[in-house]
């Protein structure tokens, strides 16, 4: 599953990706997660890594 979010800030992306972080850890595969973000500050919200790192 590849997917983008996009929108403002207080739109709920976060949540989203801990719902499915917690659905993936349901069915054991939450270790083939990758989180990518645009910025330093936006992948520590999501305990992810830059998209250019």
């Amino acid at each position: 599953l590849k997917m983008m979010m996009t929108g403002p800030g207080g739109t709920g992306k976060t949540h989203v990706i801990r719902a499915l972080t917690a659905l993936m850890e349901l069915y054991g595969c939450a270790h083939r997660i990758r989180y990518l973000a645009p910025t330093g500050s936006a992948a520590s919200l999501i305990e992810g890594m830059t998209i250019h790192s």
